[in-house]
């Protein structure tokens, strides 16, 4: 059953490719020019289609985009569904619009001409149908100037007519809505709109626009999911996020909440998407190597990496020998009688006092003295190799009654001499006994690797899990102790504080350890982030246990190179998927909460409440009661629930309203204008030729569903 489930949870890519628009044929009905052509020039797809066409829907759907590299000739531009595959072009791709506006009129040429031709029309130099086209909301005076102008000079139409988008979508949808009110959300590509319908007309002073749409939702989901998988970073395209956000994405009705809900891991098994990738071999993987190449390849590898483990023994002991080189400098101060010029020189260094000085350098002695052995193969010498020079301590078994002040300082200094020896001494003892032990572990192993390989190779791999398990402990206990609230950190604090106290004295006062900000503070400086408690010699060793197996178990250089960890498994087809969870709510809030982009507007609930709070509470009624949903984010789930939850927030308690939604989004604008062009309707309102040299480019016949026409003022000037 839950292989069932995982199952049902993993989707692919689909990778959709366009296929080239065909060239439709021009059939004798549409000779005599009385047809209109409908246009739903829209910022992201363009329709067109044949007002009279049996099918009753645009013969052509593409994206308004065009493509010509540098250096090409005209004939080879793309446009919409020509371009098959958009990501490897995506670098010269041109759109006529800014935001919302056509601002580049020779790219919507290119439209016009990908257009009428695919429409099959075949008259020279002209276009003989008129045209109803799409406007955006409060379209400037010269953009439509200039679409005029292109329309009539250089295709020489005969009429054209203008609407608004969202109002032919809400005529498709509301036809009967002559005179009454309407709230009409509309969700665009590059922008998003509230628009209240006020007696059947859109009242522009109060329309708002959010710019904010749909490619900032695709743009959103490709940074989020590049930033959670940067190993499968160029995999995550724009045009992969575009079909993300459109078969995965949904709108949360309650966004706090289902926030909470993603947090338990049972609901996100449940709603996670695990998107498979196309899992791609490395080229250098393709290749046939036999086994011979891949022995030699292997041994390869061993000799470079021993030869690198070398090295860096080598350089390592160069720099303990002259760090040693410089602790014995400083030593040698205090052996010369040279007090003011030691305690000068210590106060310099990192240490206190002369006996930490001691312990720096009995540490190093021990550690280049092994390192020596390490890289010879031998014992450490049982022997100072300075023993030219033997120490004399006469005063040491003087009691210091007898002695005078001076000599009781000389006296100090000749203990601690001693005591540095002593511990030179005994650190190379140590490191000789250490280094013996491992020379007869090294025979035991080396006597098992040959009478019982696989006992022997199990045990060099329990020592290295080993090791690993108890680096990650300490990893582990040194992340705890730099938080302050957990365990190990309050329990390290406490015994500290108790031996700052001096005692074993026992209060009966309640135990607040580690509540003081002045604890933690206190905690921190004995406690430096830059303090490791990794050995280096457990380094080394590790270091020769990976080299023993590499050079031994073949298997071993196959799971560092799958990254697999010796003791587990690697999940290749978990590595190339993608989970999404979260950001399946998370992209589309962006059209209630644009500040997640970083954009200061305000969303699309606050923009509402604007916008009713421009009328008087009896018209805000009538618009609550007929919120009207279209474009295409209008197809998130869950996206009439929102808007409700959103109201019910907003509007006085018990008050009415209603929320709908189109019934087909994005083609409803395209069906509603083709309902329009068949009326009575667009033959009055269209403008001519006539119309056009009298008035102007700018000028527009308003109806319903248009926009407002407001004459370009004319400046007069001034004598």
């Amino acid at each position: 059953m839950a292989q069932e489930k995982e199952s049902a949870n993993i989707f692919s890519f689909k990778d959709e490719r366009c296929s080239p628009d065909p060239i439709l044929e021009y059939s004798t009905s549409l000779y005599d020019g009385s047809v209109p052509l409908v246009i739903d020039n829209g910022s992201y797809q363009c329709r067109a289609g044949w007002a009279t066409a049996k099918k009753q829907q645009p013969q052509l759907v593409f994206k308004n985009i065009t493509a010509k590299q540098r250096g090409k000739k005209e004939s080879d531009l793309q446009v919409g569904n020509e371009i098959n595959n958009i990501e490897v072009v995506r670098w010269i791709l041109r759109t006529q619009f800014d935001r919302n506006l056509v601002t580049l009129y020779d790219v919507q040429e290119q439209i016009f001409d990908y257009i009428f031709t695919h429409m099959g029309i075949t008259t020279e130099s002209a276009v003989e149908h008129p045209i109803l086209m799409t406007e955006p909301v409060c379209n400037p005076n010269y953009c439509r100037q200039q679409m005029s102008e292109l329309l009539f000079e250089c295709y020489h139409v005969p009429r054209v007519a203008y609407g608004v988008d969202a109002m032919f979508s809400l005529y498709q949808n509301q036809p009967k809505l002559d005179k009454g009110d309407a709230l009409i959300v509309d969700c665009g590509y590059q922008t998003t709109h509230i628009l209240p319908v006020l007696g059947g007309r859109m009242d522009s002073a109060t329309c708002r626009r959010i710019n904010l749409g749909g490619a900032h939702l695709d743009g959103f989901m490709q940074r989020l999911l590049q930033l959670k998988y940067p190993g499968h970073f160029a995999a995550v395209t724009l045009s992969r996020a575009e079909e993300l956000v459109r078969d995965h994405c949904y709108l949360a009705a309650d966004y706090a909440s289902d926030l909470e809900n993603w947090v338990a891991n049972d609901y996100y098994d449940d709603n996670v998407h695990k998107i498979q990738l196309p899992f791609v071999s490395a080229p250098g993987n393709q290749q046939t190597v036999s086994a011979k190449q891949a022995k030699e390849r292997r041994d390869q590898q061993i000799r470079r990496l021993k030869e690198v483990n070398a090295k860096k023994r080598v350089e390592k002991l160069r720099n303990d020998e002259e760090r040693l080189q410089e602790l014995m400098s400083l030593q040698e101060l205090l052996e010369d009688e040279d007090d003011e010029e030691f305690n000068r020189a210590l106060q310099g260094s990192e240490f206190d006092s002369a006996e930490e000085l001691q312990i720096a350098i009995n540490k190093l002695t021990g550690n280049i003295q092994r390192a020596k052995a390490k890289i010879l193969g031998i014992d450490p010498p049982p022997e100072e190799e300075q023993q030219a020079k033997t120490p004399v301590y006469d005063l040491l078994e003087i009691p210091d009654d007898q002695l005078t002040p001076d000599q009781l300082s000389v006296k100090k200094r000749q203990r601690m001499l001693k005591n540095a020896r002593e511990g030179r001494m005994k650190a190379q003892a140590v490191q000789r006994a250490k280094r013996q032990k491992e020379i007869e572990e090294d025979k035991k192993l080396e006597i098992k690797r040959l009478m019982n390989f696989d006992g022997w190779l199990q045990e060099v791999r329990s020592k290295r899990q080993k090791l690993l398990d108890a680096r990650t402990k300490r990893k582990q206990r040194k992340s705890d102790m730099a938080k302050r609230r957990t365990l190990a950190s309050q329990q390290r604090m406490k015994i500290i504080t108790q031996l700052a106290g001096g005692g074993t004295k026992k209060k009966k006062k309640e135990d607040t350890f580690g509540q003081n900000d002045a604890d933690w503070e206190v905690y921190k400086e004995i406690h430096p982030e830059n303090a490791d408690s990794d050995s280096e010699a457990e380094e080394e060793t590790l270091e020769e246990l990976e080299t023993q197996l590499r050079e031994h178990d073949p298997e071993f250089q196959k799971e560092l190179d799958k990254g697999m960890d010796p003791q587990g498994e690697f999940d290749i087809a978990e590595y190339y998927r993608l989970h999404l969870a979260i950001e399946r709510v998370r992209v589309p809030e962006l059209l209630f909460q644009p500040s997640m982009l970083g954009l200061e507007q305000a969303g699309l609930a606050e923009t509402m409440g604007y916008v009713l709070k421009k009328h008087d509470a009896d018209r805000q009624g009538r618009l609550a009661q007929n919120v009207f949903l279209t474009g295409g984010n209008a197809n998130f789930r869950n996206f009439q629930q929102r808007l409700q939850t959103e109201l019910l927030e907003m509007r006085p308690f018990q008050s009415l309203f209603n929320v709908s939604c189109a019934a087909n989004p994005i083609l409803d604008t395209w069906y509603g204008a083709r309902k329009w062009a068949l009326s009575p309707h667009f033959t009055t309102h269209s403008i001519s030729r006539q119309d056009y040299e009298e008035k102007g480019g700018e000028y527009l016949k308003e109806h319903r569903l248009s926009n407002r026409f407001f004459p370009t003022p004319v400046v007069v000037p001034t004598s």
